[in-house]
């Protein structure tokens, strides 16, 4: 599929579920980091946890992504060059930069702590491996080369002891944990039942993972005592989400007090939040495509932008000059502008990351269609954490 095509068939699930570009206000516990789509057609959106609304951040193929520690960055996956490659780019969904490049699959990235560093799975060596690189991409290293069986999914431990990973040793998928460095390993069960690793907690005292041990896909938690070494195989397995449907993907709040996960309880996956001892739950998105949880943003800055539409003036058929005030207190922001025909959206566009001053009016070029009708314009300003500020709306006047 086009990516054009695919990008306008995300945008209107989304907005059937809450907007796409929406006005919101920042929340202490960030963004959630949601995949919506089709298998294989699927696209990144930040979602804020209250009420669901969305911005656009990335549209590709399968998506496996996380933010970074200071939230200000997410490593992706992506097909950019024909196969799935590790990228990076802002929080608002700039400044992409493609991190891997070969012809093998490199997916699911996760940070180490300190944010200097990036795991993630590949197939390159001929099975699926975890690897080790430097943020910047360089010093690729494969630190699980000596085991044969795969190894997916990796997701690197609050101290940055451990990296926990899911492998299918012995045929059945179950939850591995390595040092960082890939020289120890530990086992969490054995069970001929299916586990896979979700989250580690803020603390990094407990984790959860989604398991069929009690026949289908639900969520458990494991708590870690105060021993070293971790008896790992004789952590007990306690369930905080249990019913008859596939629970997964679930994603500790920063703070430590909720938990956002993926249930396919009404035909598709949607996006759950509930305490973190397991309830009461609240449906949080609600479309006809998957929704798929990925992670949850720690903001550390907590402050929005502001933005101003200013009335504009052009030609429909021709290029149209977009005037707008931007700010924030990091000097830094990008603006989204959706352009409307009456009550009808008929044009977006998005400038990148660039340095905003009070006061300062800026533009972005619209190249228009030939419409016939009162057009308008609204923007939302992002900062350098996703923050967005409110919409502003104004006139574009027509010759």
């Amino acid at each position: 599929m086009p990516r054009a095509a695919l990008c306008f068939i995300v945008l209107a699930s989304a907005l059937a579920s809450g907007g796409a570009t929406p006005a919101a206000t920042s929340s202490v516990n960030g963004h959630l980091l949601v995949a919506t789509g089709h298998r294989h057609e699927m696209a990144l959106f930040a979602m804020q946890p209250r009420n669901g609304d969305r911005l656009l951040l990335n549209y590709g193929t399968d998506q496996g992504a996380s933010y970074s520690p200071d939230g200000t960055k997410i490593a992706f996956m992506n097909s950019y060059d024909g196969d799935l490659e590790i990228c990076v780019m802002n929080a608002d969904g700039t400044g992409i930069k493609q991190l891997t490049k070969n012809s093998s699959i490199d997916g699911f990235p996760t940070w180490s702590p300190d944010g200097r560093k990036i795991a993630f799975a590949s197939n390159r060596d001929g099975d699926d491996d975890i690897w080790v690189m430097n943020a910047n991409g360089s010093d690729q290293t494969n630190i699980t080369s000596a085991d044969p069986a795969d190894n997916e999914d990796p997701h690197w431990s609050p101290d940055g002891r451990w990296i926990a990973s899911t492998t299918d040793a012995y045929g059945v998928w179950h939850v591995l944990l390595l040092t960082a460095d890939g020289k120890d390993e530990a086992v969490l069960d054995w069970g001929d039942y299916a586990t896979w690793f979700d989250s580690w907690s803020p603390d990094g005292k407990s984790f959860l993972v989604h398991s069929n041990r009690g026949g289908d896909y639900d969520i458990y938690r494991y708590d870690i005592p105060d021993t070293d070494p971790v008896q790992w195989m004789l952590l007990e397995a306690k369930p905080v989400s249990n019913d008859s449907a596939v629970e997964e993907r679930a994603t500790w709040s920063p703070d430590g007090k909720q938990v956002a996960f993926s249930s396919n309880r009404d035909g598709d996956f949607e996006i759950y939040v509930m305490n973190a001892d397991g309830g009461p739950q609240r449906q949080l998105t609600h479309n006809t495509v998957d929704d798929i949880m990925e992670d949850w943003q720690a903001l550390h800055d907590l402050r929005a932008p502001t933005v101003q539409a200013l009335t504009s003036r052009g030609t429909p058929g021709k290029a149209i000059t977009l005037r707008f005030k931007a700010s924030d207190n990091s000097g830094r922001a990008s603006v989204g502008i959706s352009v409307f025909l009456g009550k009808r959206p008929v044009g977006y566009l998005r400038t990148s990351l660039k340095q905003r001053s009070a006061g300062h009016a800026y533009t972005a070029t619209w190249h228009s269609y030939n419409f016939k009708g009162p057009l308008r314009f609204c923007a939302e300003a992002y900062d350098p954490s996703g923050n967005e500020s409110p919409r502003s709306c104004a006139r574009i006047i027509t010759s």
